[in-house]
C-alpha cells in the first residue's frame, strides 16, 4: 500500500529542506575552517614579528651600553676640563695681581 501523496510531498519537502541544510552546513565548515587558517596564519606572522623584535633589541643592547658609558665619559671630560679651566683662571687671576 503506497502512502498518501500529501504524505510524500511532506516527506519530499522535508529532505529538501535537509538536503539545503546540509548543504548550508558544509558552507560555514568550510567558512569557518578558512577563518580559522587565515587566523592562525596571523597569529604566526605575529609571533615571528615579536620574536624579530625581540632579537633586535637584544642586539641593540651592548650599543645602548656602550652610548651611556660614552655619555657618562663626555660628562666626566666635561667636569674635568671645567676644573682645569677654574685652575687657569684662579692661576691667571693670581699672576695678574701679583705683576
Amino acid at each position: 500500500m503506497l502512502p498518501p501523496p500529501e504524505i510524500m510531498e511532506q516527506k519530499l519537502a522535508a529532505q529538501h529542506e535537509l538536503v539545503v541544510a546540509q548543504h548550508e552546513l558544509q558552507i560555514l565548515h568550510a567558512q569557518i575552517g578558512a577563518v580559522t587558517s587565515e587566523r592562525k596564519q596571523q597569529m604566526r606572522s605575529l609571533m615571528d614579528k615579536i620574536a624579530k623584535m625581540e632579537t633586535e633589541l637584544q642586539a641593540a643592547e651592548p650599543v645602548k651600553v656602550e652610548l651611556q658609558q660614552a655619555h657618562s665619559d663626555a660628562q666626566n671630560l666635561v667636569l674635568s676640563l671645567c676644573y682645569k679651566l677654574d685652575i687657569v683662571i684662579i692661576e691667571c687671576s693670581f699672576n695678574f695681581k701679583t705683576v
